[in-house]
């Protein structure tokens, strides 16, 4: 009787990077598991990437959790990566136990409440409100909302895969934020962005330094900005907790991890 031969095939592969540095997150305390199948435990290549095995489902839920990095979850759908190379990008964001690259610009906070109480899972997401930051200035006449991709007129620092973007029109300060990627198209560059654009903006809109994140259960939050500042200057927040949005302003220096005093949320549902 011939022998059976089982044949295992890679099914998701996993790239963990942290989102200040683009580079894969440094932590020996990392643990990549899928929600739900404790018992199916990873491969491990020779760059770190985390690798499942004949993963029968056609959706998962990756869960990350470490001792810097707040810990995070990703629903996956296996049926659209390609059969050839099922690879994923997840960014972890710093937490409070995260040391900061040298030069790094940024901030920490603690968020509270009235009575000062913690105020946990708020999201926060922030960009650089200074066209002398500028990453670029949008190229196409117009982009209409849904679109996955624009083209950019690049300048100052070189794009990387990861970068936040936020992109706001000259006149008006409301904005929105994505990841992109840099590529080409008809041989010019272009960006590719983690998210459909919900607005409709128009050529030399401003792709300005952003920063995202969620508070943790203490209230703190660390917001990190990649690449080169310029000076010292402000910031532009937004903060959701749960239906109530707030933005405010708070201050930026280049080449710090600045640690402002607590903010309060405001009953006016504005600060500045």
């Amino acid at each position: 009787m011939p022998e059976s031969i089982s044949v295992s095939r890679v099914s998701l592969a996993v790239r963990t990077l942290d989102v200040w540095t683009g580079r894969p997150a440094a932590s020996p305390l990392l643990q990549v598991r899928l929600a739900g199948d404790v018992r199916r435990r990873p491969l491990r290549s020779s760059d770190g990437t985390w690798i499942f095995m004949d993963v029968t489902s056609e959706t998962c839920v990756v869960s990350v959790v470490s001792d810097v990095y707040l810990p995070c979850e990703r629903e996956v759908n296996l049926a659209s990566l390609p059969a050839g190379n099922p690879v994923i990008d997840i960014y972890l964001l710093p937490g409070r136990r995260y040391s900061a690259p040298p030069a790094a610009t940024g901030l920490m906070r603690r968020l509270t409440d009235e009575k000062g109480g913690a105020l946990a899972g708020v999201k926060v997401n922030a960009y650089a409100d200074d066209e002398r930051c500028a990453r670029g200035r949008l190229l196409d006449e117009e982009v209409l909302p849904g679109s996955a991709e624009l083209r950019p007129l690049p300048s100052g620092p070189a794009l990387m895969n990861g970068d936040l973007l936020a992109i706001r029109s000259k006149e008006n300060p409301e904005a929105e934020w994505f990841r992109v990627q840099p590529c080409e198209l008809d041989a010019k560059p272009c960006l590719r962005l983690d998210r459909p654009l919900a607005g409709r903006w128009k050529r030399h809109a401003l792709l300005l330094p952003g920063a995202e994140t969620i508070s943790d259960a203490d209230g703190w939050i660390v917001l990190p900005f990649r690449g080169r500042m310029l000076g010292a200057g402000k910031l532009r927040v937004c903060l959701r907790n749960g239906k109530e949005t707030v933005e405010a302003e708070w201050p930026m220096e280049e080449g710090k991890v600045l640690s402002l005093p607590p903010f309060l949320w405001p009953s006016n549902k504005s600060e500045k």
